[in-house]
């Protein structure tokens, strides 16, 4: 085996990986949720449909960014929500991988018009700044473009009941990020509720 099928192979298990982390976080329903990293002329995306803790390398489909997704050597099919990974990987050239969740906790402070304060917590470091996306049709193509144009200076988007995306160098540093918006949201709703409590006569 060369050296880069077998680095094929290792980012291939880590999109498995990071989505049945995802779920066993309780970031994404089983069956929701995609993420993907660039390789060579396109990129490797999650497939449509399948369970999270059941996803396998053979799962992946390659989509060329000069085509149409291909079909898993599985006979897998894209996650609906490809085109969106396709606009961020044209808009950034920086960006190698993108993790795109549901945190329930997120959406929900959001949906309250609050928004976390990251810069004050350690677990925010790693995040440059937030946009949102207005509500827009899953698998459109203007959430597409919405959403790519969110993270063509910051490395999150909300996207407003919906979810959250996440570009950047790895599929992990884009976990990680995940799990910090995610806490840091719980942190700001408990906030935001004691203070709500407090201040009932």
């Amino acid at each position: 085996m060369s050296a880069k099928d077998e680095r094929l192979g290792k980012l291939l298990n880590s999109l498995c990986d990071v989505m049945k982390v995802a779920h066993a976080r309780g970031l994404v329903n089983v069956l929701g949720g995609n993420a993907s990293f660039r390789w060579g002329d396109g990129f490797y995306i999650t497939p449509s449909q399948i369970p999270k803790h059941t996803l396998k390398p053979e799962d992946m489909v390659y989509v060329p960014f000069e085509s149409e997704p291909e079909v898993s050597l599985s006979g897998r099919r894209a996650s609906i929500e490809w085109r969106m990974h396709w606009e961020v990987y044209r808009r950034r050239e920086d960006v190698k991988a993108v993790l795109h969740l549901h945190n329930p906790r997120t959406i929900a402070l959001y949906s309250l018009g609050l928004e976390t304060d990251f810069s004050n917590y350690i677990e925010g470091e790693s995040i440059n700044c937030i946009s949102k996306v207005k509500p827009l049709p899953e698998g459109s193509i203007e959430l597409a473009k919405a959403a790519g144009e969110a993270v063509s200076k910051c490395n999150v988007a909300v996207l407003l009941n919906h979810g959250v995306i996440i570009v950047g160098k790895s599929l992990y540093q884009d976990l990680d990020i995940a799990e910090a918006l995610e806490d840091l949201s719980l942190a700001t709703l408990l906030r935001y509720f004691n203070n709500r409590i407090l201040m009932k006569p």
